[in-house]
């Protein structure tokens, strides 16, 4: 059983394979919002490598969103394509959660942030927790893969403005069922270049609830297919499945041009 991931919500597009046995192998492009143009070339190289046909593909993962607006139009279109020529089942992969398995063993809050402009970021914050927590807590979803660990969303993904995704996410972390590990946040995401300082001097502000805060390094900081692969396989355990013409695009916010129209009217 053989899961082709897509990602294409972030700068640079990306394509894994994941089997049952967990193994992951991905492709990813070094060019920067050229997905329509890499996308399929980077799925034939990935299928070759792996002496793999795309008849050997049982199931289309997608990168849902948020994101760039056109990168996961390009994502959701494709996987809907490949899906129906090959009569197979999709899986939605929420595109924040998916960077919890960028650090599968980390156990601090996991926050990445996507620059949305308009001085907002698309963000949320997640934390694994050890599958005895995971008993007494709301809003986690099981991974049963061999590590046996779940997550939950300490702040729901969505639009914001900084200061409330900050503020949202030291309450979470000031609140009793937080205290599984120490405070420490580490943020990922195209959201740290240019909200970096007002991220560290909100931190400084919080000195005396003890937050610490973390800047991913740039090789794990954006979006991955292997970690779209990854969750997809979770999902796939789990039963959350759907038709290609179910899959659909998660934008989180208006569009621009949507908003300019709304605005004249």
């Amino acid at each position: 059983m053989n899961i082709l991931a897509i990602e294409t919500t972030g700068a640079e597009a990306s394509v894994a394979l994941i089997n049952e046995n967990e193994e992951v192998f991905m492709e990813a492009s070094d060019q920067k919002m050229n997905h329509l143009q890499n996308l399929m070339p980077m799925v034939d190289i990935l299928l070759k490598k792996r002496e793999l046909t795309i008849n050997d593909i049982a199931y289309m993962a997608v990168s849902e969103g948020p994101g760039s607006f056109t990168g996961i139009r390009i994502g959701v279109a494709s996987a809907r394509a490949l899906a129906q020529a090959l009569e197979i089942d999709t899986i939605s992969v929420p595109t924040l959660q998916s960077f919890l398995y960028h650090v599968p063993d980390y156990r601090g809050i996991i926050c990445p942030i996507f620059d949305a402009k308009r001085d907002q970021v698309y963000g949320g914050a997640f934390q694994w927790i050890c599958e005895e927590d995971a008993k007494e807590t709301v809003n986690c979803v099981s991974d049963r893969g061999k590590d046996q660990h779940s997550y939950r969303e300490v702040v729901t993904g969505g639009a914001y403005d900084l200061p409330q995704l900050l503020m949202q996410l030291r309450a979470a972390l000031l609140t009793e069922s937080s205290r599984t590990t120490a405070s420490e946040v580490t943020f990922f995401g195209d959201g740290i270049m240019p909200y970096k300082k007002q991220i560290e001097e909100w931190q400084k502000e919080s000195s005396n609830d003890n937050i610490r805060i973390l800047f991913a390094e740039n090789d794990c900081r954006f979006q991955k297919a292997s970690s779209v692969a990854r969750l997809a396989l979770q999902l796939l355990r789990d039963g959350r499945v759907k038709n290609y013409n179910d899959l659909k695009p998660v934008y989180m916010r208006k569009a621009e041009a949507e908003r300019r129209l709304e605005e004249k009217s």
